[in-house]
């Protein structure tokens, strides 16, 4: 791929750029009579600053494939007759997405150009292009009551999807590490009365997947808070139970929680569920977290490791996302001929497991995707997995 210099962009050669003929990708948009472009918005205001809520970093991405790709379909956003709604990142968005590349953050607009511009033309364009709703410009009141449908991009093949909660509307890529874009609301119906319109996001939606997946691992998540307390919704006894087996056994097949390279997703139950399952073994409630681990451990190091084992399930995490559409699905865990049966009912996702006494364990959706960004990740449930009758 071409790495492109970073160079300012002369007048004349805005001129030359917006007198390219754009790919007609949609009709003009109804009820909009204006022709003005987004990019003659855009580069009303194009040089480096230091606002990182404005969009500088987005045009002179727009402008250079436009100087290095003169016929690129990126130049229908020069082309005001065309209608389109077009999402488009902030300067902070492509800050925060260099960060993430790089591991470091960019001092300038101008040095977080430079690292996106070394992402290659053919690149930049792409990202662009997937900014970009052919069609009819979809104003945010329409957008807030778009939830759940599926936008078709300029980018071939490529969708977004759009999720709305209440106010706050999502837009879902194809990069399971990075952070969704949420529309910003204070600056929605940019252009507004034209065919052209955009939006901006808070961060830059992404065609495919662009970062890599980092190697922390789920072990060191649920050490940094490992001491018991009253707080049932947190993750004590199962932190306590898994130091205890590996104590106990270093060579359990456990301490894959240990070692970040290796990918699992773990169901991991709160506090609450093992006082739960302590006061349905006694028939007493345990008086503390502390009273609640004594008991677990009193099943003995192997029960207590196979009831780990059967709370990991190997392989590429699973995303909250892809277990709400896994109904049905059986899950092969880590414990030798055990498998979690899935059943999601809109978006209660309940686990199944071997005891039909105890009450099957549902994903807490307030605890999921815990460690996203990693080769591990983690979902928290109110309920023990029983790999047993």
């Amino acid at each position: 791929m071409n790495t492109l210099p970073v160079k300012r962009v002369s007048k004349a050669l805005l001129v030359s750029l917006f007198a390219v003929s754009a790919i007609a990708l949609a009709p003009q948009a109804q009820g909009a009579t204006g022709t003005k472009s987004l990019a003659a918005v855009l580069t009303a205001k194009s040089s480096f600053d230091m606002d990182s809520t404005n969009y500088d970093i987005l045009t002179a991405a727009v402008l250079a494939v436009l100087k290095a790709k003169p016929a690129s379909s990126v130049s229908v956003l020069t082309d005001g007759t065309v209608g389109l709604t077009a999402f488009i990142p902030n300067d902070k968005a492509f800050e925060n997405l260099v960060t993430a590349l790089t591991g470091a953050t960019p001092a300038t607009e101008e040095a977080t150009f430079t690292a996106v511009a070394g992402l290659g033309i053919d690149t930049i364009e792409q990202v662009l292009l997937y900014h970009v709703v052919p069609g009819a410009a979809i104003l945010s009141g329409d957008a807030l009551k778009s939830n759940g449908a599926s936008l078709v991009s300029a980018l071939s093949g490529k969708s977004i999807k759009v999720s709305v909660v209440g106010t706050t509307i999502t837009l879902g890529d194809y990069d399971t590490i990075a952070v969704d874009p949420k529309v910003i609301l204070a600056q929605v119906d940019i252009n507004k009365d034209n065919a052209q319109v955009a939006h901006g996001i808070d961060a830059v939606l992404l065609p495919v997947q662009l970062l890599k997946p980092g190697t922390k691992s789920l072990a060191a998540v649920l050490t940094a808070k490992s001491s018991f307390d009253s707080n049932s919704a947190n993750y004590d006894i199962v932190t306590a139970a898994v130091l205890a087996v590996l104590k106990a056994k270093p060579n359990s097949a456990v301490k894959v929680l240990t070692d970040g390279k290796t990918a699992v997703t773990a169901f991991i139950p709160n506090d609450k569920a093992f006082m739960n399952l302590v006061t349905a073994l006694t028939g007493k409630k345990p008086k503390s977290e502390a009273a609640t681990f004594a008991t677990v451990a009193g099943l003995g190091i192997p029960t207590v490791e196979s009831i780990l084992k059967f709370h990991v399930v190997p392989g590429a995490a699973i995303m909250s996302g892809d277990a709400l559409k896994a109904n049905g699905a059986s899950l092969k865990t880590a414990l030798s001929g055990k498998m979690i049966k899935v059943s999601v009912m809109g978006t209660v996702i309940t686990l199944g497991d071997y005891n039909k006494k105890l009450k099957d364990p549902k994903v807490i959706l307030a605890q999921v995707d815990i460690n996203k960004g990693n080769l591990q990740i983690a979902h928290g449930i109110d309920a023990v997995l029983m790999p047993t009758k």
